[in-house]
């Protein structure tokens, strides 16, 4: 949520060149976790929800 709310901002004031770069970094980081997840065995939901965290887990050190 805080990523979306901060991609909004920058958005705003930036343009949408910036938001579409970060999104997409975003969006590999998920797949290439995803990646890393499967192939350690991670299967379905919890394969999903754990590269959800090393994604976006950082939030609640905010």
């Amino acid at each position: 949520m805080l990523t979306a709310l901060v991609l909004g901002a920058v958005g705003y004031f930036e343009g949408p060149k910036w938001p579409l770069i970060i999104g997409g970094v975003f969006a590999v980081w998920f797949a290439l976790a995803l990646a890393v997840v499967r192939s350690r065995g991670g299967r379905g939901w919890k394969a999903i929800e754990r590269a959800y965290i090393a994604t976006f887990g950082w939030a609640e050190w905010l």
